[in-house]
């Protein structure tokens, strides 16, 4: 009886140490092994070079009109009280007699407008503070008897640019030479609007050339305009 005792005992212990040996093969097996080292360890990146900042060049103030040209030009608004002139465009050779005094302006047709039957107009009368414009006619024999207010005009369309109003469109100018013209000290410049001629003085301007475009404002009379020349009556 105590040999069968032994012999199971000894069974059970085989069984056990057998058991635990395959346990441990299998966990050397899932285990993965880790890779030799060969001592060395591997290159840095290299280090990117920081980008240098760059100033960006100040840009240069451009002088468009020197100072001296810009007073010619803005002249006209002080020392022109009034002004009349003959005016002449590229459409046309006859020339326009114009004057200006204030917020009043007076235009003298070349001849006569008769585009409407019984409403023969000469002259023309502004107001560019209310923005109205009125076609009068006059001279008895002009008129062929009927004088006074024929009718309101578009003042859009009857307007004419005065010759400060061109030189209020100059945004750049430099002298080309100096001249005289009739009888007087006048700049020759180009412009962004076209070469122009400037009295010196008054700065009135006399001619606007504009590639094959020619506008002429001559035989300037400078602060003599009344107001009965402007204003019809």
């Amino acid at each position: 009886m105590k040999l069968k005792i032994y012999l199971i005992v000894l069974v059970l212990v085989l069984l056990v140490s057998c058991t635990t040996q395959q346990n441990q093969e299998i966990q050397q097996q899932e285990i993965p092994a880790k890779p030799e080292t060969t001592g060395t360890t591997a290159p840095a990146p290299p280090e990117e070079p920081e980008e240098e900042l760059k100033e960006e060049p100040q840009e240069e103030e451009i002088i468009k009109i020197p100072n001296d040209i810009r007073e010619i030009l803005e002249k006209g608004k002080t020392k022109l009280k009034s002004y009349s002139y003959n005016y002449k465009n590229p459409e046309s050779d006859l020339a326009y007699k114009i004057s200006v005094k204030d917020k009043n302006i007076r235009i003298t047709l070349p001849e006569a407008n008769t585009d409407d039957k019984d409403k023969r107009y000469n002259t023309i009368y502004l107001d560019t503070e209310t923005k109205t414009a009125q076609a009068h006619c006059i001279g008895y024999s002009d008129c062929e008897g009927t004088v006074g207010k024929v009718k309101d005009l578009d003042y859009e369309s009857a307007y004419i640019d005065t010759p400060l109003d061109w030189l209020e469109k100059v945004t750049s100018a430099e002298v080309i030479d100096e001249r005289q013209v009739e009888g007087r000290e006048a700049f020759y410049l180009n412009t962004n609007i076209g070469k122009i001629t400037v009295e010196s003085y008054y700065g009135f301007l006399y001619k606007l050339e504009e590639r094959k475009k020619v506008w002429e404002f001559t035989d300037a009379s400078f602060n003599s305009v009344k107001d009965s020349d402007v204003i019809p009556s």
